[in-house]
């Protein structure tokens, strides 16, 4: 049987060797007790080592494709013939593309990264054999215990370290809500975060949609609705950039405070606010344990950490511990974030990046203003904006200059003359000049 090998190749000889005989067996080429040629007779036809021979034997011997015989050689084992079909060897595969924004958002300037201490305190964690072993199932104590103590301090939220679970994602951690709570009906923000619509189909969830406006969502149509559970972003809604007042913060946690009744509030960047403090969070403010606060570090550190956080009241912490839920993150990750918080790298990481950030969301938003007769909303905290050119439809020059259109986030498509302008990723001067040619070609409208 022939068999030839590339000596140009990358894979080495044996794997070369080897994978030529397997594939033999398995097609039938070779049959059962069929004895193979000695090492002897391959190493002088492929002008290899038997080093080589005796590595790919060995591997087709472990595989149980072959067997020897003592003083007589090897044979090939009677196995059970691969089923030929007429499907390709390599099926083609249809992926839906992938939208690319210019502006996109969720992405970060990444030069603002604090590398070298986090390679430093990575070397060290990664040297730490104990860590190789399983952990908590809800997330290490060393890192609830930071997450505690900066969540009380910069947002009011009181819980003890036993109320906070880790996750990869707040997209994870909503789909153990729903599951701790039986995939209840809810109320969500229009416009609002998406993963949440799809969470929710995802289990078949009901949800209707509640308006938002300046001062927050509209609490007449949640309490309309009646649904048992809101999922609202009250810091920075996303992704229309609106603060919800006080007055309806105290009018949503009423709402809430029914036995059954609970708030989903979703922090997710707070901490770039820009002009004067952040109102208290809702869980600060709650006295009857009704709301689930969630954050996340893909903003305040970075996107591929893949670490978030929720609290939970302790009725559903409790049930969280007896369904046996875990959180998902290797236990690595979790420390490296926990000592860079320890060590203070993580106070003067978000003091950087918000002095970085309101410079250059007001350079951005003055030019606009400056130049162009637009309305621009929630530019006060985060890493994107609103842009409107009010009484105009402004779709098709979005999708023409790959910017994010306001529908996008939109179930009642009222967004038609909004863009979202994502500021995380691009300096001032390239944000400004995408924005000089969408802005120039929509006054042609």
């Amino acid at each position: 049987m022939l068999i030839n090998l590339d000596k140009t190749a990358c894979q080495p000889l044996f794997e070369q060797l080897y994978t030529i005989i397997k594939s033999q067996i398995l097609n039938g080429d070779r049959g059962a007790d069929e004895k193979l040629p000695s090492k002897r007779q391959l190493q002088e036809d492929l002008s290899v080592s038997q080093t080589t021979i005796e590595h790919a034997y060995h591997l087709l011997v472990d595989e149980d494709l072959i067997y020897s015989k003592e003083k007589s050689g090897y044979y090939v084992s009677a196995i059970e013939q691969l089923k030929q079909t007429d499907t390709p060897s390599v099926p083609h595969i249809e992926r839906p593309r992938k939208k690319e924004y210019r502006l996109p958002l969720g992405t970060i300037d990444t030069s603002l990264v604090q590398s070298d201490a986090l390679k430093q305190i990575a070397r060290e964690i990664y040297s730490d054999a104990e860590l190789l072993n399983k952990g908590e199932d809800s997330g290490e104590s060393r890192l609830k215990a930071q997450i505690q103590k900066y969540l009380h301090l910069n947002r009011g939220v009181t819980c003890s370290i036993d109320q906070i679970f880790i996750g990869p994602s707040t997209e994870f951690l909503l789909e153990q809500v729903l599951y701790l709570l039986k995939y209840p009906r809810m109320t969500i923000e229009d416009p609002g975060y998406p993963v949440i619509q799809k969470v929710l189909e995802k289990y078949d969830g009901g949800m209707d949609p509640a308006r938002v406006f300046g001062d927050g969502i509209d609490i007449n149509q949640v309490a309309a609705y009646g649904n048992p559970v809101v999922h609202v972003t009250p810091s920075h809604q996303f992704p229309s950039g609106a603060v919800m007042s006080l007055k309806k913060r105290i009018q949503l946690l009423n709402y809430a405070g029914d036995e059954g009744h609970y708030i989903i509030e979703d922090d997710y960047d707070s901490e770039f606010r820009y002009t004067g403090r952040p109102l208290p969070s809702l869980q600060g403010l709650d006295q009857n344990d009704r709301t689930i606060y969630m954050s996340t570090f893909s903003k305040s550190l970075y996107p591929s950490l893949r670490l978030s956080c929720m609290v939970l009241p302790p009725t559903l912490a409790e049930l969280y511990y007896k369904r046996e839920m875990s959180c998902n993150v290797p236990r690595q990750n979790q420390h490296i974030v926990a000592r860079f918080m320890e060590d203070g790298y993580f106070n003067r990481h978000i003091n950087r990046m918000r002095k970085v950030y309101k410079k250059k969301m007001e350079e951005i938003t003055s030019w606009v203003r400056t130049h162009y007769a637009v309305h621009i909303e929630g530019e006060h905290t985060g890493m994107h904006f609103i842009l409107k050119l009010k009484g105009k439809n402004i779709k098709d020059q979005a999708i023409k200059h790959g910017l994010v259109h306001g529908d996008a986030y939109s179930y009642s498509n009222h967004l038609t003359d909004s863009v979202v302008i994502g500021i995380g990723e691009k300096d001032s001067n390239e944000i400004i000049s995408i924005l000089k040619a969408f802005l120039e070609d929509c006054a042609r409208l």
